[in-house]
């Protein structure tokens, strides 16, 4: 219900400013600042009678994006993503009562890459279909024995709008799936997630844009940062 809202939302933002807005460009390279929300749980016994357990919470790192097309209104597209996550554990041995708290940061990278398909509906709006290949991996190493580390590759998709409200800003609502998008600490699996986003970008100078970006999920995130425009027009 919450990305039907969002599109029609959008929807009549489009149709409001259809008169003034320019065509989406889909030729643009991005950096940005990145928070992650995972907020997990995991506990291993590397040992017997040795317990490690940990929790994770916030990550903070960078995003890189890129965009190249159109032909014959075809993209490509990928988006790499690099955190360092909070982490805080304890290491408990039963038999002889020794615990040890610990606390540190460990990465989390993600990064899809794939193919996208843009339909105009009018001018200065879009609906948008892509297909990625995705991958998620964490890379705790190891504390006491055990091995938290989980990275795994599979499909993805997305759904989304893109619309012009004016001439420099840009609204794109969408919903995604994909196959590596949550994670479970203690069995190391990574599962499917379904998850719902809202981007804007604004244009502050010819080429330059200011770009935000939330996207909610099992694991959600956010984004703020800068796109270059690459089209010519």
């Amino acid at each position: 219900m919450r990305s039907l809202h969002l599109l029609a939302v959008v929807s009549l933002l489009a149709l409001g400013n259809a008169a003034t807005a320019q065509e989406i460009r889909y030729s643009w390279v991005d950096m940005s600042f990145m928070g992650q929300d995972i907020d997990r749980a995991g506990s291993l016994t590397p040992l017997p009678g040795q317990t490690v357990d940990i929790a994770v919470t916030d990550g903070s790192g960078v995003r890189f994006r890129g965009s190249v097309g159109t032909w014959k209104n075809f993209y490509l597209m990928v988006d790499y993503g690099s955190t360092d996550v909070d982490l805080t554990g304890t290491v408990t041995n039963t038999d002889t009562g020794f615990v040890q708290e610990f606390a540190d940061e460990y990465d989390v990278t993600s990064i899809r890459g794939g193919v996208g398909y843009k339909y105009s509906i009018r001018y200065g709006t879009d609906i948008y279909g892509e297909l990625t290949y995705d991958s998620l991996d964490f890379d705790f190493g190891s504390f006491a024995g055990e091995n938290f580390d989980m990275d795994r590759q599979d499909i993805g998709g997305s759904l989304g709008v893109r619309t012009m409200i004016g001439r420099s800003f840009m609204v794109d609502v969408h919903g995604r799936y994909t196959d590596v998008g949550d994670t479970d600490l203690t069995t190391g699996i990574l599962d499917p997630d379904t998850l719902f986003g809202i981007g804007v970008a604004w244009e502050v100078i010819r080429g330059l844009s200011i770009v935000g970006d939330y996207e909610a999920g099992e694991i959600s995130s956010w984004s703020v940062g800068f796109r270059l425009d690459l089209d010519e027009d």
